[in-house]
Formats: structure tokens, C-alpha cells, sequence
């Protein structure tokens, strides 16, 4: 057993994996409803999903890889939307950590994702900061 708490035991660079997401009529309308998007008539005329419909996951990947983690309180993110999100197609979000710190007694991880299609063309960049609860 390590003597190193969860967050001292965390490499800059862990890979959080790789998820996949479907991107059907009823998760992008569950997305619209809950986000209130204003935009919510480009869902039905050009098929394309809100912007931020793949960013929930980010979460569940940091809680996949360190299962003992209570919270992940998010802190600050940044997101860089490049291009739209087609209903109907499959995107795949890939995660990894890039920096870590301690500010006032607090435990951050810094957390890059990209949301890639099925062509590997990158749709979604975002970076977020999190405190990380044991």
C-alpha cells in the first residue's frame, strides 16, 4: 500500500481514456432541454446538436479512472467549439491530465478533451480545471 494519497499518486500526461457517444435524437434533445439552448431550432433544421452536448462526459471519465474520488468540483473550464455536432453520428472523447496544484489548501487537476467524429476530425477542445475531493 502507497503511502501517497490519490492525488499525489496522479501523472501529469494519464491517459483518461476514450468514450464513445452517440449522438441519436433523444440524447440531443435530453441536451437541448436541459442546457435551455436558444438555438434549439438548428437541432431541427440543420441536424446538428448544442455545442456542449458531449461535455457531461467529462466528468464520468475522471471518475471512471480514480473510482475513490468523491467530488470533482469544477473550477474553471475553457471551451473551444470548432465544428458542429451532426445527430446521427458517433463522436469519440479523448481525455488526459495535464497539470495538477495545490492553492489554498485545495487539490486541482487540470484536464484536456477533445471530441473528435468518426473521420477523426477534432469538433471539441476544452480544458478544465477541477478540485479534486478523496
Amino acid at each position: 500500500m502507497s503511502d501517497k494519497s490519490d492525488f499525489e499518486a496522479i501523472p501529469i500526461g494519464l491517459d483518461l481514456g476514450t468514450m464513445e457517444m452517440t449522438l441519436d435524437e433523444n440524447t440531443v434533445n435530453d441536451r437541448v432541454g436541459l442546457v435551455q439552448w436558444e438555438a434549439g431550432e438548428l437541432v431541427d433544421k440543420f441536424h446538428i446538436a448544442p455545442p456542449v452536448t458531449s461535455i457531461e462526459q467529462h466528468p464520468r471519465m475522471r471518475f471512471a479512472k480514480f473510482p475513490d474520488l468523491r467530488a470533482a468540483i469544477w473550477a474553471k473550464s475553457e471551451h473551444e467549439f470548432l465544428k458542429p455536432m451532426k445527430i446521427g453520428s458517433k463522436i469519440f472523447i479523448r481525455g488526459k491530465i495535464v497539470d495538477k496544484y495545490v492553492k489554498r489548501s485545495k487539490n486541482y487537476v487540470v484536464s484536456e478533451f477533445e471530441a473528435v467524429d468518426e473521420g477523426g476530425e477534432v469538433l471539441l477542445r476544452s480544458r478544465e480545471t477541477g478540485i479534486h475531493v478523496e
